[in-house]
């Protein structure tokens, strides 16, 4: 090789290494802005909040959204009710990004594109009513439900200011328009994010944990070895309680996910977890009666839109107004009603006119007689149901007859396989909370009545007391406040009346 050629090589070599290092270079740069970016949805600040939007005129549809300029956020100044539209934003020392996943890219969440101006509540309101009762016929019983479901829409925008949260659960067989009717009534709700039962755990962790928007599951079956982990992900996901997953593949790590958001979703049968169900208002679709679309068209996505954009503007004008102090113990006309059915009651009822909370006190009736029912045919229900009978008649009652009553009725009802005596103990102590006792040369196992603790699973279970047995039902708290109830309720309302 003559000097030339390696002088070439050696500037060939100087070039391969220079574009080495430059390339290295511009991975650890883009290290260092992924370690000072952050994806987010949404973002209060002191002065600001900023919400995700979509950039085009129709937030359906599954065409592919890959270019950063299809979202933006609105950026709505708090002070002075004054908004815009930006691309990214700084806030202590970290650049805010829209979330780009392959949810939103392919069309996953329905956002809003912009925000729009209304007159009143009532005003969104009634649009919405009217959009629902023109593609979906909703029952009336056990309430009207078209004037129950824009209110809890409403709350589903601001979810975030309460502690619980009411799923919403659409059942009826086929040809009933559940399905539908949680495409429409989802279509109106926070970010309304579309899932199915068929996704993984994992999925819906993540899903719930990035995006907090309304998760929508069609045809959700509660039974079965399969479906443990999704109820138990449904229950966790109506609280801010914190829920840990091991996750990875060769070093294990501890996660913690907050799955707090609203979710609404399908099935043909009833829920048969009874914590679950006591967390869902049930809406039983039957077959319709009168003429609907079997599609829609784009002016059908066109008022979609608009009502979404004014719900935005909604919430990001009501997010820091609602005050929970006022109602702290409640409403007081709810407080005799199961702790939980106001969990989920007082939520829709905080945003309801006089009208519609005389309808909801009509479903939290039939939502607390449901509750109470689903209860007591679970199986610790079942349980103390005998154990409630023996005691009532006067008698003591023993484990094994326990047990052996109750295998007989399962066996009745065409149920397989036996519990033993060691299972229905473990149900008596650990989760009724009677404990137990050995007697006699035998050593047969009774169950010690404690009368506080029945009264207590008695109220719980919806059993009535029972007359000149010393089983009085406790009364409820009264609120120490010196206001009157519903002058601080009347107060909360017209914020959101104006």
């Amino acid at each position: 090789m003559d000097s030339f050629e390696e002088e070439m090589k050696k500037l060939d070599d100087l070039s391969e290494e220079k574009e080495a290092v430059i390339e290295e270079m511009g991975e650890l740069d883009k290290k260092k802005k992924d370690k000072n970016t952050i994806y987010t949805s949404f973002l209060e600040t002191r002065d600001f909040i900023y919400e995700q939007v979509i950039n085009a005129e129709e937030c359906g549809g599954a065409e592919s959204k890959t270019d950063q300029n299809m979202t933006s956020f609105i950026k709505y100044n708090k002070k002075d009710d004054t908004w815009e539209r930006v691309n990214s934003f700084k806030y202590r020392g970290m650049t805010y990004n829209p979330i780009m996943d392959e949810v939103f890219t392919k069309g996953g969440v329905c956002l809003s594109t912009d925000v729009e101006e209304y007159k009143n509540t009532k005003e969104i309101l009634e649009q919405i009513k009217n959009y629902l009762n023109e593609r979906i016929q909703l029952p009336t019983k056990p309430i009207n439900y078209e004037k129950f479901l824009p209110h809890l829409i409403l709350f589903y925008w601001v979810y975030e200011k309460f502690p619980f949260i009411p799923y919403v659960h659409f059942v009826g067989g086929t040809s009933t328009g559940k399905t539908t009717a949680m495409e429409v009534f989802g279509d109106l709700c926070y970010k309304a994010v579309d899932s199915t039962s068929s996704l993984t755990i994992a999925s819906m962790f993540r899903i719930a944990t990035q995006w907090k928007g309304t998760m929508l599951i069609d045809e959700f079956n509660s039974s079965g070895e399969e479906a443990k982990d999704l109820v138990t992900f449904l229950k966790a996901g109506v609280s801010n309680r914190l829920l840990y997953r091991v996750e990875g593949e060769k070093k294990k790590e501890l996660k913690a996910y907050i799955i707090k958001s609203p979710k609404v979703f399908t099935s043909e049968q009833p829920i048969s977890d009874a914590g679950l169900q006591s967390r869902t208002v049930v809406i039983k679709m039957e077959r319709n009666t009168r003429k609907l679309p079997l599609f829609f068209l784009k002016k059908d996505f066109d008022e979609i839109t608009h009502i979404r954009n004014k719900l935005l503007l909604w919430r990001l004008r009501n997010f820091n107004k609602i005050d929970l102090e006022a109602i702290r113990y409640g409403f007081p006309e709810l407080q005799g009603f199961d702790r939980r059915v106001q969990q989920i009651i007082t939520p829709v009822y905080y945003f309801s006119d006089e009208e519609t909370k005389g309808d909801i006190l009509e479903f939290a009736r039939d939502q607390e007689n449901e509750t109470f029912r689903s209860r007591r045919e679970s199986l610790d229900g079942v349980i103390f149901s005998y154990l409630a009978e023996t005691w009532e008649s006067g008698e003591e009652a023993q484990v094994k007859v326990i047990c052996t009553k109750f295998n007989v009725e399962q066996s009745s009802r065409g149920y397989k396989g036996e519990y033993s005596e060691r299972k229905i103990s473990n149900i008596i102590r650990k989760i009724l909370g009677f404990n137990t006792e050995v007697r006699g040369h035998e050593k047969l196992a009774w169950v010690v009545r404690n009368i506080d603790m029945e009264i207590n699973k008695r109220s719980y279970y919806g059993f009535p007391p029972v007359a000149n047995s010393g089983l009085i039902m406790p009364l409820l708290p009264t609120p120490p406040t010196q206001d009157n109830p519903q002058d601080i309720i009347k107060e909360a309302q017209q914020i959101f009346n104006a």
